[in-house]
């Protein structure tokens, strides 16, 4: 209970149990009073069922793996209770429902060039499934999901500098998914100390709504709030289904309930939503796509089914700059990044990038970064006796 997930689940109980149902409770509020020996002492004293959702309590949920009491797990494991079937349900947060949510709600937002989902410690299935469909959603809509997870830094999960230098190599705008609220709080401290400004350059979206957290953050923390009265609501009523009703209780064979979110509650850690969002939201996801293949605004248009003027319009007002410079920009910085990372000759870079004639290339790249593409690369690529078995032509110069 010191969080507000567990006080939402006990007044989802209340409110059940409000509706005419009585009960004589035994609440346990800490892992350390929950143990092996309690749930023997209470079912010698009386008690019909048990409704656990402290993490932590393994040795307690073992011993109820071995019975038939009914009993309803919510949102913990351990102990092999997933083993048991007969007369226990499991309540979840829909974790996926939470990350698909969340990455729809900042997608709507319409100004953020990149998304990301920043993990929250190694064992938790809970925060790997939110990133899945945090991802997945992104990627049904265009954008790739860039990952601080188990996955993709798995030594480095909780290491404070890998993430800031993850932060600062985000595509910005960049909106973010963190975990849980507690991630977020930590999110935050972490852009002030790098100096990433939020909402303007990162925007940071938490999970649980816990007041405490969000309303003292500083900007005040956006967050998704899964339905916890709902869970509790419905742990108390199949508990009193599984208390009342022998047939009900042959019926359940560890029966699974998720349960999705309540809302998202926006404060100053993201921006507000436009009604130019989507819009404008689809339009870079198309540019992402596509903008190595040499589109031009007029592609975007068409494929928008909208005009040009209100195209550059919306995104003007969203983005503070031109769809062809959004195209441009990216064009040239994988020109850079080719640039310094590979040995392609310069005529196949610009190709690869939009410009079959490297020709229209070359002075626009000296016209943006000062110096020609060859000084690009020596200054920032490889070593020049890397390269000297791959040779130069003339147009390379």
């Amino acid at each position: 209970m010191a969080g507000i997930a567990g006080q939402d689940k006990l007044n989802g109980i209340f409110e059940y149990l409000s509706e005419g149902h009585r009960w004589q409770l035994s609440i346990f509020r800490m892992a350390q009073e929950f143990t092996r020996q309690t749930v023997r002492t209470e079912i010698e004293h009386g008690t019909a069922g048990f409704i656990i959702g402290i993490p932590g309590t393994d040795d307690a949920l073992a011993e109820l793996a071995k019975m038939d009491i009914p009993t309803i797990v919510m949102n913990t494991t351990g102990g092999n209770i997933e083993s048991r079937t007969r007369n226990i349900a499991f309540i979840q947060s829909d974790a996926s429902d939470i990350g698909r949510a969340a990455a729809r709600e900042l997608l709507r937002q319409g100004i953020y060039r990149s998304f990301g989902y920043a993990g929250y410690r190694e064992d938790l299935d809970w925060s790997r499934e939110r990133g899945r469909a945090f991802r997945d959603e992104l990627e049904k809509a265009g954008f790739i999901g860039r990952m601080f997870d188990l996955t993709h830094f798995p030594d480095q999960l909780e290491d404070h500098a890998t993430l800031i230098s993850w932060l600062r190599s985000l595509p910005k705008p960049c909106g973010i998914l963190a975990a849980c609220d507690d991630r977020a709080f930590e999110l935050l401290d972490i852009c002030r100390e790098a100096g990433i400004r939020v909402p303007s350059e990162v925007g940071i979206l938490g999970v649980n709504n816990d007041p405490i957290l969000c309303e003292n953050a500083e900007p005040r923390l956006s967050s998704v709030q899964p339905d916890f009265i709902r869970e509790g609501y419905l742990a108390a009523e199949i508990m009193d289904k599984m208390l009342t009703n022998p047939k009900y209780q042959s019926q359940l064979q560890g029966r699974i309930v998720k349960v999705g979110i309540r809302q998202i509650v926006f404060r100053d850690s993201t921006h507000p939503q436009s009604p130019a969002g989507i819009l404008v939201q689809k339009a870079l996801a198309f540019i992402e796509r596509n903008a190595l293949k040499g589109i031009s605004v007029q592609d975007v248009a068409r494929h928008l089914k909208i005009s040009y003027s209100l195209l550059n319009l919306r995104f003007q007002e969203l983005q503070h700059e031109s769809v062809y410079e959004c195209i441009l920009n990216l064009r040239l910085t994988a020109v850079k990044k080719l640039l310094q990372t590979s040995d392609k000759r310069i005529s196949a870079i610009a190709e690869e990038c939009g410009w079959p004639n490297p020709t229209a290339l070359k002075p626009l790249f000296r016209k943006r970064f000062g110096m020609s593409m060859r000084q690009w690369r020596d200054l920032h690529g490889k070593a020049p006796a890397e390269r000297a078995a791959y040779g130069s032509t003339p147009s390379d110069k």
